[in-house]
């Protein structure tokens, strides 16, 4: 299962950045738990924790709606089976001031029965390792 659920993860991101949000998430509804949960990182102004898949969706579009040419690229995945951590680079322009952003961060799914149940963003690689107890 743990193979496919880092699939199922690659296959959200190349949706989203192809279609957007709303494409990626009818297409992949389904492998989110009733009470999935995103827990944004701390290092953000205003961190905010979302629970249920409308919550996740809202969050997700409430991104995309802020930058033109937005993408979430996955430049590693750390698969440790009922876990994944996935390095992301995020890279668009804001709407309205098309002054470029770019950044780096990381996510840590937790999965039970093939299904995401939690996302928390974490500023850096070793931070997600971190709150699973693992060094670098």
């Amino acid at each position: 299962m743990s193979q496919e659920n880092v699939e199922n993860l690659r296959k959200m991101f190349a949706l989203f950045n192809e279609a957007g949000v709303h494409a990626a998430t009818e297409a992949l509804r389904h492998l989110l738990a009733a009470d999935f949960g995103v827990e944004e990182a701390a290092a953000l102004p205003d961190p905010e924790t979302y629970t249920g898949k409308e919550a996740f969706v809202a969050n997700l579009a409430k991104l995309e709606e802020s930058f033109d040419e937005l993408r979430l690229e996955p430049l590693e995945i750390v698969d440790l089976g009922e876990r994944i951590v996935v390095v992301v680079s995020m890279h668009g322009r804001g709407r309205g001031s098309s002054a470029p952003v770019e950044m780096t961060f990381a996510q840590l799914w937790a999965l039970r029965d093939g299904k995401a149940v939690s996302l928390q963003d974490y500023a850096t690689k070793a931070e997600a390792l971190e709150a699973v107890g693992l060094p670098e």
